[in-house]
């Protein structure tokens, strides 16, 4: 019995036969699962797709004309939608301060940045040397801009030339002048020179 009559009755039997096997072709294609890869993600500013990244970079900061702020990373992320620098690898931080005289330099492991605030915070190892002689060692710390002054909630140890004082919450200009620690812990001070005013907090203001 013929199945397809039409064919048998119109086509020679040559015919027939490379016909029958390009039908064959087809009925095998179309039952065949083709795999078709998911289309590569697209980078959107998210966390873990940065936009840009740059390496050995150096961000200034200014005020009034002068140079405040000078931020050096060997690996940046930049993030355009959120304006946010993520610096890794081991960073360099250099203040100066309001006629753009360098003051203080401040290592940390890693840290972030706000573009149009230009706020910083650091983690990892913080250490702060100013120009001075004063060091100071902490976990985390951040840059306020608006108030030109560093600060912590963590802990913190302050070492001048001559003594060193360690307590939890700390503030101070960027060169590590006009310090206060909000609560003392172990603290050894010289009473000439910091005084302790009321309740545990500590300070080197002199007035």
């Amino acid at each position: 019995m013929e199945i397809f009559p039409y064919l048998s009755s119109t086509f020679p039997a040559g015919s027939k036969v490379r016909i029958w096997l390009m039908l064959l072709v087809i009925l095998c294609c179309a039952c065949t699962k083709v795999d078709i890869p998911p289309p590569a993600p697209v980078s959107s500013g998210g966390p873990g797709f940065p936009d840009q990244e740059v390496f050995g970079a150096t961000t200034y900061y200014t005020k009034d004309g002068q140079r405040r702020l000078t931020v050096l990373a060997p690996h940046i992320s930049r993030f355009d939608n959120r304006r946010l620098l993520m610096m890794d690898g081991g960073i360099t931080v250099h203040f100066f301060d309001q006629n753009g005289v360098h003051s203080a330099v401040m290592t940390a492991k890693e840290g972030e940045m706000l573009e149009l605030a230009n706020r910083v915070w650091v983690r990892g190892n913080v250490i702060v040397k100013s120009d001075s002689g004063m060091v100071l060692r902490a976990e985390e710390l951040r840059y306020d801009p608006d108030l030109g002054r560093i600060l912590t909630d963590g802990f913190v140890t302050i070492i001048t030339t001559q003594d060193s004082l360690a307590g939890y919450g700390f503030s101070s200009a960027t060169d590590l002048s006009d310090w206060e620690i909000k609560r003392s812990s172990g603290a050894t001070w010289r009473k000439t020179e910091q005084k302790k005013p009321d309740g545990d907090t500590l300070s080197d203001n002199k007035s």
